[in-house]
């Protein structure tokens, strides 16, 4: 979007919770693992499992005369390298992690762009923060869509109910992709997102030098830690 007035967007900072041998390899040579959605639904605690991240509902429903519903089950960003953080720093959070450190990443768009040179075949990136729901649940109004056509069609039928399926999840746009259950709501989740052509496997490993400059130690930390506390997160 273009705007007639300067207009500035004020990102969060990112809070990434691991173990500290990680981050200290971060930070010597760039080392980073990149999960997926796929290894999202195979995490053994609780904090981390999600076996529907992607997945939900697209509603189209629109009130115009009788009105209408249609609804699509989809999935999304099952080719994409994802990179989770929370956006506020508290102990609690180090604590369901189960970790003893972290970093901070002071400019999420300096970071992203570093790692997409090291993803094979990158296409796009994103990043925003999750949005909780009771139901993994995406509601547009697309206007009145002919149904009794798709419906009463003699030839292509399925290829016509095919096409609508596709403009309803279509509908959706990116939001699937930062869905989730409100019982995480407490991680307050900001993600960053790396697609490729392929649908990924569960991670990749990469070495990006290029992303530390962006990313201050739990350790390094000033602001956010209680004075005299120099601790592990």
């Amino acid at each position: 979007m273009q705007l007639q007035r300067d207009w500035l967007i004020r990102r969060p900072v990112i809070y990434r919770y691991l173990d500290k041998r990680f981050v200290d390899a971060f930070f010597e040579t760039g080392a980073l693992r990149l999960s997926s959605f796929a290894a999202f639904s195979k995490h053994k605690d609780e904090e981390r499992q999600d076996s529907l991240e992607g997945h939900g509902s697209v509603v189209h429903r629109n009130s115009e005369g009788s009105g209408q519903t249609v609804f699509a089950l989809t999935a999304q960003g099952h080719s994409a390298f994802v990179l989770c953080g929370a956006m506020n720093y508290q102990t609690d959070l180090a604590e369901s992690f189960k970790t003893d450190s972290g970093f901070r990443i002071n400019d999420s768009l300096g970071f992203g762009d570093a790692i997409s040179k090291y993803i094979p075949g990158f296409q796009l990136g994103m990043e925003g923060p999750c949005l909780y729901l009771g139901k993994k649940l995406v509601v547009r109004d697309m206007g009145p869509v002919d149904l009794h056509a798709v419906k009463g069609a003699q030839t292509g039928e399925e290829v016509a109910v095919g096409k609508l399926f596709q403009t309803v999840a279509a509908a959706a746009g990116n939001d699937l992709m930062f869905l989730k259950s409100a019982t995480y709501a407490h991680q307050n989740e900001y993600r960053l997102l790396w697609h490729s052509p392929h649908v990924v496997s569960d991670y990749i490993d990469i070495v990006c030098p290029e992303a530390i400059q962006f990313c201050t130690r739990f350790e390094d930390m000033l602001a956010e830690r209680p004075d005299g506390d120099r601790g592990a997160a």
